[in-house]
């Protein structure tokens, strides 16, 4: 994997943390929808034995998804939602 791709993406998962940490405006469905989707991508960046891998491009299909379902109401979640996909791509996932 490239490093730099790589730790563009752990900037955007670290920005879409503090972002769900600071807000209380996102419904519990979105905000457990962004939650798994941070899990799913941390998972892809460091695989373990006890989950198998998501098949390539569904990650970030289901990221692109999540962009959609937030554009409007929430923009900045899918700001970094964007960055997060184009960094998935970049890496291949």
């Amino acid at each position: 994997m490239k490093l730099m791709p790589r730790k563009r993406l752990q900037e955007a998962l670290d920005a879409l943390h503090e972002q769900l940490d600071s807000t209380e405006e996102l419904g519990a469905e979105d905000r457990e929808a962004l939650i798994e989707a941070m899990q799913d991508i941390r998972s892809a960046l460091s695989p373990s034995d006890a989950k198998p891998p998501t098949p390539d491009g569904v990650l970030g299909e289901r990221v692109y998804a999540l962009i959609e379902d937030l554009e409007s109401s929430h923009p900045k979640f899918a700001e970094v939602l964007r960055n997060l996909s184009e960094s998935l791509a970049n890496l291949g996932i």
